[in-house]
């Protein structure tokens, strides 16, 4: 366990995956789909008890997804070309009961990401997690991938309007730059990070957050009828 991962475990941060822990002991979530899974998941730590679909637009990252049996099912495609019936195929056609989104929405421009969250609530049948930078994060086409770059930034109010719980996780914006990597470099900044998002409660304190997790029950709240008087 390195320094940080300790000092996030003593000091109890935030993380993404702690959220996905949150959402999967409920108890409600069987099924459920990576978008943008990459050759790696968050939800792999889940299974079995999560039966879980990947979806990818590069093979690549399917191939490598399938040689480490990262997921139950495998989709090669587009989520935004592809139609929802293909998507909900590997489910039986029902929707999933949780639907993720690991640092993927920042690399679409904002028209494209606001539409890509419209086809999420056809997919997802109880929850939405997202995870993204807070606000833009510069990164460009490392390693001559242009899938890579980052064409837009997202603020906790854009996902608060279409009716998301939003939380600030991984550390604190002061500290994270290009990438994600550290911007102040000296012996123990790490620990100062992560000293530093305990004492700004950035899970309840989004703003000073580095990276934001936005979760969505799609069912709504249900109606509170008023009390019928005698």
């Amino acid at each position: 366990m390195s320094v940080r991962q300790f000092a996030k475990r003593l000091l109890n941060l935030p993380m993404p995956l702690e959220f996905t822990r949150e959402l999967v002991a409920t108890g409600e979530c069987r099924h459920a789909l990576d978008i943008g899974c990459g050759s790696d998941s968050p939800l792999s730590a889940f299974r079995p008890r999560l039966i879980t679909t990947g979806i990818d637009a590069c093979p690549e990252a399917i191939q490598a997804a399938q040689k480490r049996g990262l997921h139950d099912h495998y989709l090669v495609a587009d989520i935004m070309t592809l139609e929802p019936a293909q998507i909900l195929a590997p489910c039986q056609g029902r929707r999933y009961d949780l639907v993720t989104l690991f640092d993927v929405i920042e690399h679409l421009p904002r028209r494209q990401g606001f539409e890509l969250l419209e086809r999420l609530e056809l997919l997802a049948g109880k929850y939405i997690l997202i995870q993204t930078p807070n606000g833009f994060l510069p990164q460009g086409p490392d390693f001559g991938n242009e899938y890579q770059r980052h064409l837009s930034g997202w603020f906790a109010h854009d996902f608060e309007g279409l009716g998301y719980q939003v939380y600030g996780s991984t550390g604190t914006r002061l500290f994270h730059g290009y990438g994600g990597e550290l911007k102040c470099r000296f012996p123990g900044a790490l620990l100062v990070d992560a000293l530093l998002a305990w004492l700004l409660r950035i899970r309840r304190h989004s703003r000073h957050a580095f990276n934001l997790v936005a979760i969505k029950d799609v069912r709504g709240v249900p109606a509170r009828w008023p009390a019928r008087t005698p």
